[in-house]
């Protein structure tokens, strides 16, 4: 029987959580900024504007998504580069960018703010700036896990939609990682086959195949991508079915950034050895 959770949020609901999300988010980057360099949490920058990229996607807000994807690499950028002469500047640059989209969503309506081409604002000029610093930054300046990653082919399979974007929204951004979606078994062996994912997330409770059969599926198929299930049905019963069918981890229900932070890079770890 479906949940009645998985209902699907209409485009108005999904909006109005985007908009409060965003200016949240928005706050608490700038006021980790305003703490200096010293003080602020690069990570934390990073960690909202990456979610904002994702989100910024979901509700197809072009101009938002670039601005996000800029920031979250810059911020991450400053993570980890060297500390040098050059710190107070370009740590006054991201502040001045991330107090420029503050100032933008604050004084727009939201219907504005969610029809809008890419507005006419000083960020701009700023994102190009950062763009060119990060274009020069030489690859000994980065740390060297930076340097080891590699984009991942991601496939996540569930039947609610609202679950879909819902992930997407929380999806780590700046790493490159591509993301495909499947409602059912039918379309999941049809975009396996297509994608050849490293990584496939599978719901565990579908109406039509169970995440678990999916897997089994996959595998008869030819397929043997890092297999990581979904539920928010954390019963043994459930982890030792998914433990012997051959599942790497279970993510369980409602997804965050750290959760799914956590499981790419068990992947990463395994598809790297």
């Amino acid at each position: 029987m479906p949940n009645p959770q998985d209902a699907p949020l209409s485009r108005e609901a999904l909006l109005d959580v985007f908009c409060k999300e965003t200016r949240e988010r928005l706050a608490r980057a700038l006021a980790s900024l305003e703490q200096g360099p010293e003080g602020c949490d690069y990570d934390q920058v990073h960690q909202e504007f990456d979610s904002l990229h994702g989100g910024a996607r979901a509700v197809d807000l072009p101009w938002l998504e670039h601005y996000s994807r800029v920031v979250a690499g810059y911020a991450r950028l400053l993570r980890h580069l060297k500390r040098g002469g050059q710190h107070e500047e370009t740590h006054a640059l991201l502040t001045q960018a991330v107090a420029a989209l503050v100032e933008h969503c604050r004084r727009t309506p939201l219907a504005e703010l969610l029809t809008e081409n890419e507005p006419e604002m000083p960020m701009r000029e700023m994102l190009n700036n950062m763009q060119s610093l990060m274009q020069r930054a030489s690859l000994d300046e980065l740390s060297p896990c930076v340097l080891a990653k590699r984009p991942l082919v991601l496939l996540v399979v569930d039947d609610s939609s609202t679950s879909r974007m819902l992930f997407r929204i929380h999806m780590p951004a700046d790493d490159g990682h591509v993301v495909h979606e499947a409602e059912g078994v039918e379309s999941a062996l049809r975009v396996a086959r297509e994608v050849r994912p490293d990584v496939v997330f599978l719901d565990y409770n579908m109406p039509d195949c169970n995440g678990v059969e999916i897997a089994y599926k996959l595998r008869e198929a030819g397929l043997d991508p890092f297999c990581i299930l979904l539920t928010a049905n954390v019963q043994q019963a459930i982890l030792d079915e998914a433990r012997d069918a051959g599942f790497a981890g279970v993510l369980e229900k409602p997804v965050s950034r750290d959760k799914i932070a956590g499981a790419l890079r068990m992947a990463t770890q395994d598809i790297s050895r």
